[in-house]
């Protein structure tokens, strides 16, 4: 019995799976009742004692829905999974009505539990068939799975042992599409481990041992049999493999149909790519940077009409503040590391959108465009719902019970529970799941507002009831020319929503298409679909097996906006032949047969030269940053990013003497910076350094070459900075080397210097009392162990004897606690002749000091600058708008975060020692709805300030406080308190007067936090550009790495406008954590040198 308790908690643990807008006129879905569509299938699930959420993980997984024409009566007909109940085939009557004839059709299934539904012609008669996949663990049943082939008189014969198709693994859906372009379809068969969660070891990584039973499968059509080639084709089909989406498409533009696998639980989803041969690369780490955690539904399409199939993934993060607090937890940073140290990538607990570069990678999204919270989410679908022309999305969404609820897991370990559930004649599930919370959410339907913009409108819609769904399919039941959507839900009625685009937005238009297919593709399964009117393209791929356990009407539908008439139509065979029709009429179906398609005709493919060209950097130079493994979470627990990771900065200048530039690249703690001198080749080697090598244990942040003491020589003075050092440590103190003429560096023991020790960030130069030496300004960013707490900056005065003065406080008094100073840039921003000075940090706004005759005076108030308060990295100038007055650009945290902050809704960050015990807390907050709610969970406030503990005994009374409720007006006054509300990177115009307007720049330049920014004419048209870089990898895992920067490379058109350049025509993809670029001549070549951190340097030519 006692062994029964303690492994009651694993029990548990094993049994878990992995903004409504106002609802104004029709709705454009209708929601069609039971008694009038003849839809009644109820997906029902019953307590049962031996077979439940306990014993079964995957219990409330659901099941699917397929649609397609079974009697090829032109309408088409509808099939339903279920668990525990029949499965159900409903005929289409015509008029949205349909007739159950699963009987007399022999379609119902002999099996327990059933899953995932693909519908295709799988023998190649011309008649759909049904492949049914099985699962769950039920005593006396096998799980296998069933192929009702059809027999073309509206009944069905069970064929899945004649084909060898009938596996008996947890089984969760089967792809059919024809991978070898023979002419048949081929299946990969997905399986989800029957394997207890708990009981793997991760260190042992299994990917690549094949599981005989439970793995993944890869079937060869060989004239009606099906042979597993799994092995020899390069698929994996392990013990590990959690597979709960399986979706098809050409990611990789080759006409070689590729496969995308999201899988559950720990293990990372694959993506393969077809290699024409027979076999698969499997090439998901190279691809992606970033993936879902418990990886569910998948769908692939177009969103953004560039002609690429882009993924979404569905995971299980919930959107509104109280919900996410209440059955939310995260990994910590030690958890995660692991995970990626064993070769399960990067994972994170959220949607992941995929926007394929066109290069064999793609830039993760989801965050940026909103999508990547949408609860417990299972059956994704892109589809163009109102015919706009822009693919939206629908998101089916719920678990029945909320197994993750953190007040009944509570519930669950608690001794007493423990005791009444189990004694020595073994456990009562039924206490145990009886008091589960039952929540319906409703499912989402994001409008595609273009410019990765999307928008839920499921309650304007009509698709906003509360609800547990799972699978879901799309088609056109009336054929009407928009596509209705059918839903299978949990415990409650199915959902047949009757899409009203045709009578509402009539302005908008379409194309549907009827594919004749050839030899035993008779579905044209693989065909590809490009439609072009004007300047506008739309895409298609006919593959209509996708979503969640489910299968979409196999007539593609292509919602095409106000067009009237297309241009050009180009349908692409899987054979690679090509049928083009020209000025095609809109709001008609469109016939084409893959028999009257013609090959291609040879034409020389127009090269495009991209922008950039990848060099062997080491044979310019040999430099490699190594960072330390500090990890500012083991202090700064409440804190989401990492400050000490944000070097090194390149510094450049001809240190001795033989007029070249010559490099300092600073070093991370533990090791030194280093001075490379530029040979006449034009490679870098580095120079011996005793003095500076002394310092290695310094964080080198930033650098600056200068003259300090006239000498003609050029000297160096190094920022130390991160967040490793506490206060008054010597590794803080900024240091200067003084250049004996020859590049030889010695240190100078300065007495300010050592004296003010910050950790610094930014040091720029400039002779601000015009005396002809020159001077610095210095600044901090952050104190030492206070993160969110203003540092002060300094104005450091050359006194011409080799040292300096503080003069802050005559010159810039308003230095004192500026701010986390992160950047700052010496301008003559009113053309009056003097230098003035702008700063960017965190949690500051551009804060502009007005030089007037050598005193700073903030006029960041006039200059219009004040109320944008940011997460600031970087600023560079440039006249990118031609008026002769000088521009800024603004590297901002970026957009692509789930931190979201506006004037109205800002973030704040709240710092005190709330509870008194000598180290202060950083508690982030957002205000939702006027209330100002922090981000931090329960269990991890409680772990930093006990008191929450007893004063909250329940999640469910924490979830909806706002900081005003939870401490005291006492606490609250005492804390030092910051806020964000601008969080774009973006572009500040002088306006000519004083004051400047700032502007979010293209939403490309929102992907990733800007570390590094590069202007100069690019593309050589005369114009200035701007170039991007950035990236932060060292991120909390509920925040979630930021990855999405390859090189963002953004077209000046002189008036202050920009548009950015696809990642393919840049030549970029630069993988890693950029922080300076720096732009050099080198052998006649215009040379990028981009500097990384924990990484060599990079080198591109332009």
């Amino acid at each position: 019995m006692n062994a029964i308790k303690t492994s009651f908690l694993s029990l548990i643990i094993l049994a878990v799976a992995c903004s409504s807008p106002e609802n104004t006129g029709p709705s454009l879905f209708n929601k069609l009742e039971a008694e009038d569509s003849g839809v009644s299938f109820k997906n029902e699930l019953l307590f049962d004692e031996e077979f439940n959420i306990y014993t079964y993980r995957n219990f409330y997984n659901g099941g699917g829905v397929a649609i397609g024409d079974i009697d090829n009566d032109g309408l088409v007909d509808l099939y339903f999974t279920g668990n525990r109940v029949s499965n159900k085939l409903y005929k289409n009557l015509g008029n949205l009505q349909f007739e159950d004839i699963t009987d007399k059709a022999g379609v119902s299934g002999q099996k327990a539990w059933s899953t995932g539904v693909s519908m295709a012609d799988i023998n190649g008669d011309g008649f759909l068939d049904i492949y049914v996949c099985n699962s769950g663990d039920i005593t006396g049943d096998d799980k296998q799975n069933e192929l009702f082939i059809n027999n073309g008189d509206g009944t069905f014969s069970e064929r899945a042992e004649a084909f060898g198709l009938a596996d008996k693994g947890f089984s969760t859906h089967a792809a059919f599409f024809d991978y070898d372009r023979d002419g048949d379809l081929d299946a990969y068969l997905l399986n989800n481990s029957y394997k207890a969660i708990g009981s793997f070891n991760l260190q042992k990584n299994e990917r690549p041992v094949r599981d005989a039973v439970g793995g993944d499968k890869l079937y060869r059509n060989d004239n009606g049999k099906f042979v597993d080639v799994s092995e020899a084709s390069g698929i994996y089909g392990s013990i590990i493999g959690f597979g709960l989406g399986v979706t098809v498409g050409d990611v990789n533009a080759d006409n070689w149909l590729d496969i995308f696998i999201s899988n559950d639980f720990f293990e990372r989803d694959y993506l393969y790519i077809n290699k024409g041969d027979g076999t698969f690369d499997e090439v998901l780490e190279s691809s992606m940077r970033s993936i879902s955690q418990a990886s569910m539904g998948a769908d692939m399409a177009d969103i953004n009409n560039d002609g690429s199939p882009d993924i979404f993934v569905t995971d299980m993060l919930p959107e509104t503040d109280q919900r996410l607090k209440q059955v939310t937890t995260f990994e910590s940073w030690d958890r995660y590391n692991y995970s990626v140290q064993n070769g399960y990538h990067h994972q994170f607990m959220r949607n992941m959108l995929h926007m394929n570069n066109g290069d064999g990678t793609y830039t993760e999204v989801g965050r940026l465009a909103g999508v990547e919270a949408t609860d417990w989410s299972w059956g994704a679908l892109f589809f163009d719902m109102d015919n706009d022309g822009l693919k939206d999305l629908f998101v089916a969404n719920g678990i029945y019970q909320d197994i993750t609820d953190l007040d009944y897991l509570n519930f669950a370990d608690d001794e007493d529970t423990k005791v009444n559930a189990i004694n020595e004649e073994g456990v009562n599930y039924k206490s145990l799941i009886d008091p589960i919370p039952v929540t319906p959410i409703s499912n989402y339907a994001y409008k595609n507002g273009g410019n990765l913009n999307f928008t839920n409108q499921a309650q304007k819609w009509g698709l906003g009831d509360p609800v547990h769904s799972n699978g879901a399919a799309f088609g056109d039941l009336d054929n009407d020319g928009d596509l209705d959507l059918v839903v299978n839900n949990v415990n409650a009625i199915s959902n047949v929503f009757e899409n009203k685009a045709n009578e509402q937005l009539t302005n908008n238009h379409y194309l549907k298409f009827e594919l004749k297919g050839k030899d035993k593709n008779t579905f044209s399964i693989g065909t590809k679909i490009l439609v072009k009117a004007g300047d506008q393209q739309f895409y298609l791929e006919q593959v209509p097996i996708r979503g969640f356990e489910s299968t979409v009407d196999p007539r593609p539908n292509m919602g095409l906006g106000a067009i009237e008439k297309v241009d050009f139509i180009e349908v692409t065979w899987p054979d690679g032949k090509v049928t083009s029709l020209k000025d095609i009429a809109t709001n008609q179906t469109v016939t084409l047969n893959w028999a009257d398609a013609s090959d291609i005709k040879d034409s020389p493919k127009l090269m495009v030269q991209p922008i950039f060209t990848a060099l062997d950097a080491s044979k310019i130079i040999e430099a490699v940053h190594k960072e330390s493994n500090y990890v500012d979470f083991d202090r700064d627990r409440l804190t989401y990013h990492m400050v000490s990771n944000e070097g090194p900065r390149l510094a450049s200048a001809d240190v001795n003497g033989d007029g070249r530039e010559d490099l300092y690249i600073g070093g991370a703690k533990g090791f030194a910076g280093s001075i490379y001198t530029q040979s006449s080749t034009g490679d870098f080697g580095e120079t011996k350094q005793e003095s500076i090598k002394d310092n290695y244990l310094s964080e080198d942040v930033n650098a600056t070459f200068f003259d300090m003491d006239n000498d003609g020589d050029q000297d160096l003075f190094v920022a130390s900075g991160g967040n490793e050092f506490g206060v008054g440590s010597i590794q803080l103190a900024d240091r200067l080397y003084l250049n004996n003429g020859k590049g030889s560096f010695s240190k100078v023991e300065d007495p300010i210097l050592n004296a003010n020790r910050w950790s610094t960030s930014v040091v720029i130069t400039n002779d601000i009392n015009g005396d002809g030496f020159t001077d610095l300004f210095v600044g901090s960013r952050l104190r030492p162990f206070l993160y969110g707490v203003p540092a002060p900056s300094f104005i450091y005065l050359n006194n011409g004897k080799g040292g300096f003065e503080d003069a802050t406080n005559q010159i810039a008094p308003e230095l004192k606690d500026l701010g986390m100073v992160t950047d700052a840039i010496w301008n003559d921003f009113d053309n009056d002749n003097d230098l003035d000075l702008i700063v960017v940090g965190e949690w500051m706004n551009p804060t502009i000091f007005e030089n007037n005759d050598g005193t700073l005076t903030n006029i960041s108030n006039q200059a219009g600058t004040s109320s944008f308060k940011g997460w600031y990295h970087r600023i560079e100038a440039s006249d990118v708008d031609g008026d002769g007055d000088t521009d800024f650009i603004l590297g901002n945290h970026g957009l692509n975060s789930k931190f979201k902050a506006s004037s109205t809704e800002p973030i704040k960050l709240y710092v005190n020692d709330f509870d008194q015990n000598g180290s202060a807390e950083q508690i982030f907050t957002r205000v939702i709805d006027g209330k100002n709610l922090p981000y931090t969970l329960k269990h991890e406030l409680q772990v930093q300030i006990p008191e929450i503990k007893k004063r909250y005994l329940k999640y469910a009374s924490f979830n909806d406080q706002t900081m005003e409720e939870i401490f005291s007006p006492a606490q609250l006054e005492s804390a030092v308190v910051s806020e964000a509300t601008h969080l774009a990177t973006s572009i500040m115009i002088n306006n000519g007067d004083g004051t400047f307007s700032i502007t979010a720049l293209p939403v490309e330049a929102q992907f990733a936090p800007t570390y590094a920014i590069a202007m100069a004419d690019f593309n050589g048209d005369g114009t200035t550009d701007i170039l991007l870089g950035g990236n932060q990898y060292r991120v909390k895992p509920q925040a979630g790495r930021y990855d999405a920067n390859y090189g963002v490379l953004l077209i000046g058109d002189g008036t202050g406008g920009f548009k950015a350049v696809s990642k393919a025509k840049t030549g970029l993809s630069i993988n890693g954590e950029v922080r300076d670029f720096l732009i050099r001549e080198i052998n006649g070549e215009k040379v990028l040198l981009v500097a990384m951190n924990n990484e060599a340097i990079k080198a591109y030519k332009f």
